[in-house]
């Protein structure tokens, strides 16, 4: 079992800590997971995390991009986002 990463829940729809269960392959870029907060175990695109502990990167408060930490949102950039 690995460290907790934040997810939405498809169960309790909260933003809470996930904890991987790699006892199962998954396809690439998909990841078995349980809800510490409901239980629920299901499967999550790991793109979706809401953010990555120990990283460059984050999400942008704007538009929910990845962004580099250090750098302004290229995302928010292209669209002109306010």
């Amino acid at each position: 079992m690995t460290k907790p990463t934040k997810f939405k829940c498809n169960g309790c729809k909260t933003d809470t800590e996930f904890l991987w269960l790699d006892a199962v392959d998954m396809p690439d870029g998909f990841k078995l997971y349980q809800c510490m907060q409901c239980g629920a175990v299901g499967t999550k695109n790991i793109a979706e995390a809401k953010d990555v502990p120990d990283s460059d990167i984050s999400r942008c408060d704007k538009c929910g991009s990845w962004q580099f930490k250090e750098m302004p949102c290229h995302t928010c950039n292209l669209i002109g986002a306010k």
